[in-house]
């Protein structure tokens, strides 16, 4: 435990102890607050909306908060969350309605409010000092700042009475210890901005061997995933490890990759009827969700599920990840084409109630055939859930008629409980969440073939040149009712790219190539750091404790190892030197970290794998709507190679403008009127193919899967 961890426990104690006098009145009362709203009102975001008539006079982040805060010398109470995020309604419930705390924080503090899915950067910055203050983070976070925004208290959720003597020791502290407090902040400020120094090392294979070898030592044989006692289904890290398995073969690998997706597919966390995957279990068997429902985690898992079908040829699989695509399109879909972000846990202030059954709701709905999918679905009398349950799919069928029993049922099933009290849905489009579910969509497509997963991918693609980007190229982090609001951080411009190479790989169409460049040059310039890498927010942003620097994955990749990849796939198209260099050099500069961080550099491990195994850029050259070259096509989608681009190109060869765009296409041609595939690397091709098994036999150079 360190000193300044150690003083902030010991102030905390004291506030059970401690009273100050009252400072003079706020002008307005918790009750005209209350109903006349406070600075949120007018606010895009849904959650400072669900906070605008607290009787808190809570600011949004911005010069007005920040400026009263330096020129009255008061403190600051930062608190951040989200939507969707069950504790945060707790907190606001318990805490933020109620008149006393806000007479007392009105008076001695500037209040501010953040919705962490808008402002990652101002999350980032102090969730890292609540976790080096009290070894632990969470939402919703309670942070207490100086004026000059440094931290000296920081937590999570705080009950009512605790929280207003906390409030009071804070202020005793800082009327009567200043100096001593303002010390405590710098020291932890200065332990926040000590990110970790890329660390240079050769990019071996080895070195990746090393990451896969250290994230499988977590494994949990008996349940999958990882050995946690809440479970987190970190898609990338078995995407990272199911492209390893596609290299090496490895059997006991590809076991676990199975057993874990095998369990996820099958227990709580699925939302069988509706398609989706909850955020997390709070137990070791994947059984209760925390039923909280995140764009980012359902795009992610998706695309896994995608490309698991493909390399194990598992229908299960491509039946899970097309659920998820489809009930974006049902579900999360906006009129004009954005997914929004997510869906509460609670569903009329009860946690989970529309997900949960009893044994008599499945037969109100199957009649005779209820307690048969009550079995089936897991549903029983005493239940799994505080007497209801959770559905799962994990009792073997008894025999065909068994087994085709949840497929007639399912869709009454989702009807029925369509007429429930939905969960709050947080309508906000974030930029770089529907970059993830564009490549999700894409990769549907390019497994499918079917229009509805390209159509939705278009107009996603449309809805956000259209609303989340400026005159100047410059993305916005997210839009709520069509009105953009925020600045995109360095997450939102690879995400976007990727999805939009993903999509060009499907549909051949150039201008989602040519926006992939444009947002890649913006972010490689943008956000430069020194030392070969970015940070996480663009020169224009003005951070409260300096710009700082994601190094380490989490539930979604960091943007800058997304950027890594969009650089070394974006090369490979188009033939850029320079944008490999780059990478190579970002990549070397983190290398050394992969011993350090292993489960936190899986991206990064994962385009490192991309540059010490065959990358290949593949040239298609045909008329698209010909047989030839529509078999082409279904060989290399169908092995949905993660370790290649493709560029499609007319059969007499490529235009003027997608040479331009594509150097590499120069000069490939359909040989004899033949459909015909070229596959390089760096431009140094194999000798072109015209079957689709020649094809499938160059992708899988070096590789077993």
């Amino acid at each position: 435990m360190t000193r300044t961890h150690r003083i902030f426990i010991v102030a905390a104690t004291w506030a059970v102890l401690l009273m100050t006098t009252p400072a003079p009145g706020s002008e307005r009362t918790p009750e005209m607050i209350r109903a006349e709203g406070n600075h949120l009102v007018g606010q895009g975001s849904l959650y400072l909306q669900q906070h605008a008539h607290n009787p808190i006079d809570w600011y949004p982040w911005g010069p007005e908060a920040l400026d009263k805060a330096k020129r009255e010398d008061k403190p600051v109470f930062l608190s951040i969350g989200y939507s969707s995020c069950h504790w945060c309604h707790v907190m606001e419930h318990e805490v933020f309605e109620h008149d006393d705390i806000a007479a007392y924080v009105n008076e001695h503090f500037v209040c501010i409010k953040v919705d962490r899915e808008e402002r990652p950067d101002i999350d980032a910055v102090y969730m890292d000092a609540v976790q080096a203050m009290t070894g632990r983070g969470g939402w919703p976070m309670s942070v207490f700042l100086t004026p000059s925004l440094q931290p000296f208290w920081g937590g999570t959720y705080v009950p009512h009475g605790p929280f207003l003597e906390l409030s009071k020791s804070v202020v005793m502290m800082d009327t009567q210890r200043r100096s001593e407090l303002e010390q405590q902040a710098g020291e932890v400020a200065a332990q926040v901005n000590r990110v970790p120094t890329p660390q240079m090392a050769p990019v071996t294979l080895e070195a990746v061997q090393e990451v896969a070898r250290r994230i499988r030592e977590s494994y949990d044989p008996e349940w999958g995933g990882f050995q946690q006692s809440q479970k987190f289904p970190t898609p990338l890290r078995w995407r990272f490890l199911l492209h390893e398995y596609r290299r090496s073969g490895d059997e006991s690998l590809g076991r676990a990759i199975r057993h874990t997706l095998d369990v996820i597919d099958s227990g709580g966390i699925h939302d069988h009827l509706g398609g989706g995957f909850h955020r997390y279990t709070v137990d070791r068997t994947w059984l209760v969700p925390h039923f909280e429902i995140m764009l980012y985690d359902n795009a992610q898992l998706a695309s896994l599920y995608l490309e698991a079908a493909r390399v194990f040829d598992e229908p299960r699989y491509l039946s899970t990840g097309l659920g998820v695509l489809d009930f974006f399109l049902r579900d999360f879909e906006d009129a004009e084409g954005g997914l929004h972000a997510s869906y509460d846990a609670d569903s009329g202030g009860v946690e989970g109630s529309f997900y949960v059954w009893t044994p008599e709701e499945l037969t109100a709905v199957a009649g005779d055939d209820g307690p048969a999918l009550a079995r089936l679905l897991g549903v029983t009398p005493e239940g799994n859930f505080e007497g209801q349950s959770i559905l799962t799919r994990r009792i073997e069928p008894l025999d065909a008629g068994d087994a085709a029993l949840f497929g007639r049922w399912r869709e009454s099933l989702y009807q029925r409980r369509a007429g429930r009290v939905w969960p709050g849905r947080d309508a906000k489009v974030v930029t770089g969440w529907n970059g993830l579910a564009l490549s999700a969509l894409a990769e549907g497509y390019g497994h499918t073939g079917d229009r509805k997963y390209r159509d939705a991918a278009e107009r996603m693609v449309a809805r956000l040149h259209r609303v989340h980007r400026d005159e100047k190229g410059r993305l916005s982090r997210a839009s709520t009712a069509g009105v953009a609001s925020g600045e995109g951080i360095l997450d939102d411009y690879a995400f976007l790219a990727c999805g939009l190479l993903d999509l060009h790989g499907v549909t051949g169409d150039s201008s989602h190539l040519n926006w992939a460049r444009e947002l890649v040059g913006i972010a490689k310039t943008s956000f430069a750091a020194d030392n070969d890498g970015w940070f996480l927010t663009p020169d224009s942003t003005v951070a409260p404790l300096g710009r700082r620097r994601e190094i380490f994955d989490s539930v979604e990749p960091c943007g800058a190892s997304a950027l890594v990849q969009a650089m070394l796939r974006l090369g490979s198209l188009t033939g850029d030197e320079q944008l490999l260099s780059i990478a190579d050099r970002t990549l070397s500069a983190h290398a050394g970290l992969f011993d350090r961080g292993a489960m936190e550099m899986a991206w990064w491990a994962d385009a490192a794998l991309m540059r010490t195994s065959p990358f290949f850029d593949v040239v298609i050259a045909g008329n698209p709507q010909a047989a030839d070259t529509r078999a082409l096509l279904r060989a290399y989608h169908d092995l949905a190679p993660s370790h290649a681009v493709l560029a499609v190109v007319p059969s007499a060869g490529p235009s003027e403008a997608q040479i331009e765009a594509l150097p590499a296409t120069r000069g490939k041609i359909a040989i004899e009127g033949r459909a015909t595939a070229y596959v390089c690397i760096l431009g140094s091709c194999r000798s072109p193919v015209q079957s689709p098994g020649e094809l499938r036999r160059l992708l899988l150079e070096d590789r077993i899967h």
